[in-house]
């Protein structure tokens, strides 16, 4: 008899399409979004660099080594300018930044005259790590001249101290030994998507469950001897292939599909065997997820209205939408209630800092635990429908 069930539920899967492409189109598309949207927040470049324009003396030698540091950096692109309006350099001229500065400034730092300032004007809506970037760039370059002629006054050589920066150079620890990965937005956005498309498993399951409800399916299924537990692991044998296939094709767009649009390639140098361990947690948990939604809900609209808003919501606090080292504190600390935060950390464990499974048990556990009270009360709903 278990057999037809699972039989059943193929069926089922393979009849709606329209599920089928929200469980794998959606997630490709996010992918190739927001792997491409976050590249730059990932590399040492950008491809667009921000635009400076400097209004001070053209002909100053301060100035022009301000200029030749900011543009030393891959971030922003300086240039002097004669400045008649700054919200038309702004806004019609389409500059970023523009940055006022007294052209014998430096003179006045080694007279130890404070009567000085350089304004900064931007657009209101220039993130402040930019704002502080570009702040240090103008400090250092200020600090390089006046030391640059402090040293040459007492004869030093000025190589080695003023490409001093030159010579720092970060180098990341990976929990396994031999493990090397390049961090990119894709390692980020293909895990993320991933859990986010595995939970959307909600909108076949539900369809069907709701459906057999109202039609009295299960009810014939139980009148000829078939208990409850059947019946549900029925729907979360095949789901679980499902979400399967869905670990396979996202990777796989990660790491061929991506770089064909301008994109890194995703890199898999992780445990296999611990990714297949997670998804199969992840699974479980997300199935278990639907199928309560489904007992609790009595029409499919008001499942996929629960489960969507639910699910955008542990997406939204679980670093899906927007990565968690970008988070305040307490955001970082409340997204740790999210399963999709567990299925996260966990591949970001295995596919980027190269960590075992100590390092993920943890979320593992904790994915377990959701997925079987999830499972308990659906049952318990169930049966008391009876």
């Amino acid at each position: 008899m278990f057999k037809y069930l699972l039989k059943k539920e193929f069926t089922l899967i393979l009849r709606d399409l329209h599920a089928l492409l929200v469980l794998f189109v959606m997630p490709v598309i996010f992918i190739l979004i927001m792997s491409l949207a976050l590249k730059n927040s990932y590399s040492n470049s950008v491809d667009t660099p921000l635009k400076v324009a400097i209004s001070s003396s053209k002909n100053n030698k301060s100035i022009k080594t301000m200029i030749e540091s900011l543009n030393k950096s891959n971030f922003f692109e300086a240039k002097y300018l004669e400045i008649e309006n700054k919200k038309e350099t702004l806004y019609k001229q389409e500059y970023d930044f523009i940055i006022e500065i007294q052209r014998d400034y430096i003179e006045r730092i080694k007279l130890n005259d404070d009567n000085f300032k350089v304004s900064i004007y931007s657009k209101p809506d220039i993130s402040l790590q930019k704002i502080e970037l570009l702040k240090n760039l103008i400090s250092n370059a200020s600090t390089k001249i006046i030391l640059e002629d402090l040293m040459l006054a007492q004869k030093i050589d000025t190589k080695n101290v003023l490409d001093f920066e030159a010579k720092i150079q970060n180098n990341y620890i990976y929990k396994k030994d031999n493990f090397e990965i390049e961090p990119s937005s894709t390692q980020q956005s293909v895990p993320a998507w991933l859990v986010f498309s595995m939970f959307f498993i909600l909108i076949p399951i539900s369809n069907t469950f709701i459906n057999e409800k109202n039609f009295g399916t299960i009810d014939r299924i139980r009148s000829i001897k078939v208990s409850l537990f059947p019946i549900l692991l029925g729907k979360i044998i095949p789901y679980y292939f499902i979400n399967q296939i869905q670990v396979v094709f996202m990777i796989l767009v990660g790491i061929y599909l991506v770089p064909l649009l301008g994109g890194d390639s995703l890199e898999i140098k992780g445990n296999i065997a611990l990714i297949f361990l997670v998804s199969s947690a992840l699974s479980f948990a997300s199935i278990s997820f639907a199928l309560l939604i489904a007992n609790i809900s009595k029409t499919t609209e008001e499942a996929t209205t629960i489960g969507g808003v639910s699910n955008i919501i542990l997406a939204a606090i679980g670093g899906i939408m927007v990565p968690k080292f970008v988070m305040p504190k307490f955001m970082q600390d409340f997204s740790d209630y999210s399963p999709m935060s567990w299925g996260l950390e966990s591949f970001l464990e295995v596919f980027v800092r190269g960590g075992s499974f100590n390092d993920i048990s943890t979320y593992l556990y904790n994915m377990i635990v959701f997925a079987i009270i999830c499972l308990l009360l659906a049952y318990t709903l169930l049966k008391k429908r009876r």
